[in-house]
C-alpha cells in the first residue's frame, strides 16, 4: 500500500490539504483578470495551492501558464520558458508549437531539443545580444492577451518565486513588464514568493516599478481542525488506528507547518506499516530517528555559519524570537552588541534560514530548530 502523506514535492489531487477557501479566493480573483501577489513563508505548501487552483481554473475553460523562476538562470532562459510556457497552454503538441512560435514571433528561431528523459521541448536559439533578449521579451509580454482576444478564451499566469526575477536585471524587466501587464484586461496574473521581504518591498515601495500593481494575500498556515481531518482520513483509509490527541501532538510538534507535518506523518506511516497502530508515545522516536537521518543535512548548513549566527540561532531555538535586540537576551547568550545581531539577523533571513512575523523571528525549518536544541546545547 502505498504512504499517503507527500512531502519533498508539490502535492496534488487527494494528496493536498484542502484550502478550500483560499483556493476559491484565487480562483475567483483570476478569474475576473485581476493581479495578485501571493506572498506565503516557506513549507506553507503555496506551490501545491497555485496549481490546485490552475486546475480548476482550466476546467473553468482558461488557458494556464505556470512560470517558475526559481529556475531561470539567464535572460535568455526566462525568454525561452516563459514563451514555451504560454504556447504549451494554447498548443500541446511540439509540431503545432514549433510552427505556432514561427508563424507567431517570426523573429525568434525556434529548435526542437531532446531531454535526458527522451521527450522532446521546444528551445529557442540563442540571441548573443542582451538588448534583443529583452525586445523580444516585450513581444512575448503581450502574447497571452493577444492569444485571449484571438481565441476568445481568457489566460490566468502564474510566476512562482517571482522575487528572483531580481536576479535578472529586474528594475527593466519589471517596468516593461507592468507596461504590458496592466493593459491585459483578458489575463489573471498571480506574482508568488518566499522571500516574504523582497515581495513586500516590490509592491509597496513607491519607487518599484510594481508598487499598487494588484492586491496581496499572505498565505497563513492551515487551520488546525482542517488539517487534523485530512491526517487522520489518511491514516484510517490506510488502515490505520490513529486518534485526533495523537495528531494534535504531531501538529504541535511541527507547529502546524504543511510541509513538516506530511513529513513526520511520511515517516510514521513507514515506521508502523506493520502494526499499523501509532499512539502519541510513538511520535518522539520517529521525530529523534528524523532528525538523525538529517543531521548530516544540518551540520552542513550549521558549519556554513559563523559563530555569531549559529549562537543567534541556538538562542532563538531556545527562547524565541521576541526580543532578540533586548539587552538582557543579547547578554544571556553572549550576543555581542544589537548591531552584530542586526548582521547576523539580515544574513540568516538572507539565506531563508530565518523569517519573521509581525514583531517575532522563527527558524524556518521547524526540524532545523529541534535539531538545534538537542544537539547543539
Amino acid at each position: 500500500m502505498k504512504n499517503p502523506f507527500v512531502y519533498g514535492e508539490a502535492v496534488t489531487g487527494e494528496n493536498f490539504a484542502n484550502r478550500t477557501e483560499e483556493i476559491g479566493e484565487l480562483v475567483r480573483d483570476l478569474s475576473s483578470t485581476e493581479r495578485i501577489f501571493l506572498i506565503s513563508p516557506r513549507r506553507y505548501g503555496k506551490t501545491s495551492l497555485i496549481l490546485k487552483a490552475l486546475e480548476e481554473l482550466k476546467l473553468r475553460g482558461f488557458y494556464t501558464a505556470y512560470i517558475d523562476l526559481y529556475k531561470v538562470t539567464s535572460l535568455q532562459n526566462f525568454l525561452e520558458i516563459y514563451t514555451r510556457e504560454i504556447i504549451r497552454a494554447v498548443e500541446s503538441k511540439i509540431e503545432k508549437m514549433f510552427n505556432f512560435l514561427k508563424n507567431t514571433l517570426p523573429g525568434l528561431r525556434p529548435i526542437i531539443s531532446l531531454q535526458p528523459d527522451g521527450t522532446a521541448t521546444i528551445g529557442i536559439e540563442h540571441i548573443p545580444k542582451t538588448e534583443d533578449v529583452i525586445k523580444f521579451l516585450d513581444q512575448v509580454y503581450d502574447l497571452p492577451q493577444r492569444l485571449a482576444e484571438k481565441k476568445k478564451k481568457s489566460f490566468v499566469i502564474v510566476f512562482d518565486e517571482f522575487q528572483e526575477i531580481m536576479n535578472l536585471n529586474s528594475d527593466s524587466i519589471e517596468k516593461a513588464m507592468r507596461a504590458s501587464f496592466q493593459h491585459h484586461d483578458k489575463v489573471g496574473y498571480l506574482f508568488a514568493g518566499s522571500k516574504r521581504h523582497i515581495l513586500y518591498d516590490m509592491v509597496s515601495n513607491p519607487d518599484r516599478a510594481f508598487y499598487k500593481m494588484g492586491r496581496i494575500i499572505n498565505l497563513t498556515k492551515l487551520a488546525r481542525a482542517e488539517f487534523i481531518d485530512f491526517l487522520l482520513q489518511n491514516f484510517e483509509k490506510t488502515g490505520f488506528s490513529i486518534d485526533k490527541e495523537t495528531i494534535c501532538r504531531i501538529l504541535d510538534v511541527v507547529d502546524d507547518y504543511p510541509y513538516n507535518a506530511q513529513y513526520l506523518c511520511h515517516k510514521l506511516w513507514d515506521d508502523f506499516s506493520q502494526t499499523k497502530k501509532i499512539t502519541k508515545e510513538d511520535v518522539e522516536p520517529t521525530l529523534e530517528r528524523l532528525l538523525s537521518e538529517n543531521t548530516p543535512i544540518y551540520i552542513s548548513i550549521w558549519d556554513a555559519l559563523s559563530l555569531h549566527q549559529r549562537r543567534l540561532l541556538y538562542a532563538i531555538a531556545r527562547s524565541g524570537g521576541n526580543s532578540l535586540f533586548s539587552q538582557d537576551f543579547i547578554s544571556d547568550y553572549n550576543l555581542g552588541n544589537s548591531s552584530s545581531v542586526q548582521t547576523s539577523v539580515r544574513l540568516l533571513m538572507k539565506r531563508q534560514i530565518l523569517d519573521k512575523e509581525k514583531n517575532t523571528y522563527f527558524i524556518t525549518d521547524i526540524f532545523f530548530k529541534e535539531w538545534i536544541q538537542r544537539k547543539m546545547a
